[in-house]
């Protein structure tokens, strides 16, 4: 039997440690926004910071990806479980050496790499660039760190303190922007950025030591575990990299365009992830543990009953807050950022960017889980080749739409590969595992856009008319065009904000009522058993 509340119970608690997190992730985003703005030097530092965590894409998130599922299986089988150290230890000590060599290579080649992604960089801003790169590139050992210790908590059905690492994270980071804009400028932000990657593996550790996992040197390249790891690697690697050469495309298309072009595409995603972050990430990170668990009990219909489940949850969170971004794009970003160096014309910018990435939102976070399905069920071919193929289909897009639309080109480009992926993975697991529940996706799905739509044209006739007509103006005064007002500014824009998405919330509960969306009942009844079962233990 599927096990609903025990998953809905553990994504409550990383959406809970993941909203800390973001609170202050957006607090971050505020002050580099508030301090640089949408200008040369936060170009240069993107730039800087898409190098390690392109190493870390292709090499280091591969642990994370092979190693829950291998790391299960000894975890959930009795007769493996004496043999699980010597599996954590040999692929922590593999994965610091491959990392550690990708650094070494990597730090004389920093202005050939620099060239590559920004070819459109000034000389004098491709060598400020350089310096940033070598800054951070250590950081790539330090992810493959965090990455293996997230691995191998998710995989003892762990999630608090993975989800809470982005909370020392954030801090620092904003402690940094902010002497960095007083003393140091942006070289003092490349500095903290490594300083809160080691505060993310750091805050990991009691929770390793609490399941017995103390360190040992064991580093046995001829085990049969660590080579069928490795082996497995190799297309998730590949795959990665094929990612990663999309962003790299992205970066250099958009260094040719106008100033800050490159800030725009990077706010509007951190926006996009805020969304992304708060409710599928969440979701996706406890069930897949649970898809790893059900494959190594080859407990099929179980499996089959998470994927259903889980793709219709997103739906059903995803589609209402896709039509919400499209709607308040502009709000959204006006509030998040137009403050400081930020201006209007860095709002218009990152909102045509927002506008495009968010038509994919849901195929991201499907493609996320199909993804994951495969992972589990150690098939990393697959996803290799569609991934393969969305990149292409990608790159060929944002060299076509990049004429028409600039920046926001970039971004539809990314959102219509994201949707072939998608197809493709659903159309192959339908293969691999025969019926899926497509249909009932499929109905289920058009219920929840219909009830999105209906509260995306509320929203919409609400923030253009509604407000005003009921004297919004009068009650919380009237916002400056271009987003300035200093704090009474900011809380007035926030409270607009929430009056809208509280009204949007409500609309929508109320269409998905009328049009009886399954996933409501079910959150719903989740939510009854939960309150009866407290209330019986008082």
């Amino acid at each position: 039997m599927f096990e609903g509340r025990k998953i809905a119970r553990a994504a409550a608690i990383v959406t809970g440690a993941t909203i800390l997190s973001k609170l202050l992730g957006f607090g971050r985003e505020v002050a580099l926004a508030a301090v640089f703005g949408a200008s040369a030097v936060t170009d240069a530092y993107l730039v800087a910071l898409v190098i390690p965590a392109v190493f870390f894409g292709i090499v280091g998130s591969a642990i994370t990806t092979v190693g829950i599922p291998v790391f299960s299986e000894y975890i959930h089988q009795p007769e493996k479980r004496r043999e699980l150290a010597g599996i954590l230890w040999a692929s922590f000590h593999a994965l610091l050496i491959m990392l550690a060599a990708i650094v070494c290579l990597g730090l004389p080649l920093a202005p050939w790499l620099v060239k590559m992604l920004a070819p459109g960089f000034s000389p004098a801003q491709a060598s400020f660039t350089v310096g940033l790169v070598r800054i951070m590139l250590p950081m790539v050992v330090l992810m493959g760190l965090v990455g293996w210790a997230q691995g191998v908590l998710n995989a003892h059905q762990h999630f608090t303190l993975p989800a809470l690492m982005g909370i020392p994270y954030n801090l620092i980071m904003i402690s940094g922007i902010f002497l960095a804009g007083i003393f140091g400028g942006i070289s003092g932000v490349a500095w903290a950025t490594v300083l809160a990657t080691v505060s993310q593996f750091l805050i990991q550790v009691p929770a390793l030591s609490r399941y017995g996992i103390r360190y040992r040197r064991i580093l046995n390249w001829r085990h049969p575990v660590l080579r069928k790891m490795l082996l497995l690697a190799v297309p998730v690697i590949i795959g990665m990299g094929a990612n990663q050469l999309n962003v790299i495309v992205d970066r250099m298309l958009a260094s040719g365009l106008a100033e800050g072009s490159i800030s725009a595409l990077s706010y509007a995603q951190r926006a996009l992830g805020i969304a992304q972050g708060l409710f599928a990430v969440p979701l996706i990170t406890v069930l897949y543990p649970s898809l790893t668990e059900r494959t190594a009990l080859a407990d099929l219909n179980g499996l089959h009953q998470a994927l259903g489940r889980g793709a219709t949850l997103l739906a059903f969170l995803m589609l209402p807050l896709t039509v919400g971004l499209i709607v308040l794009r502009h709000d959204l970003v006006q509030f998040l950022f137009q403050r400081g160096a930020f201006d209007a014309n860095d709002t218009r910018m990152t909102a045509v960017a927002l506008l495009f990435y968010a038509l994919g939102l849901i195929f991201l976070v499907w493609r996320d889980l199909l993804n994951r399905a495969f992972y589990a069920l150690q098939d990393t071919v697959t996803p290799m080749w569609t991934g393969v193929a969305a990149v292409v289909t990608n790159v060929i897009l944002n060299l076509i739409l990049v004429r028409y639309l600039a920046h926001g080109g970039l971004a539809l480009a990314s959102s219509l590969a994201a949707a072939l992926a998608c197809f493709l993975l659903f159309i192959f697991l339908r293969r691999r595992l025969g019926q899926i529940g497509g249909l009932f996706l499929l109905r289920e799905t058009a219920r929840i856009a219909a009830a999105a739509f209906c509260m995306g044209a509320a929203v919409w006739w609400l923030a253009t008319y509604g407000l005003d007509a009921a004297g919004w103006t009068a009650f919380a005064g009237r916002t400056a065009p271009d987003g300035g007002g200093g704090w009474p500014g900011f809380a007035r824009q926030g409270l607009r904000l929430a009056v809208l998405i509280a009204g949007g919330g409500l609309i929508y509960v109320l269409c998905c009522r009328v049009l009886r969306v399954k996933e409501l009942e079910f959150l719903f009844g989740l939510l009854r058993r939960g309150t009866r079962h407290k209330g019986s233990e008082a």
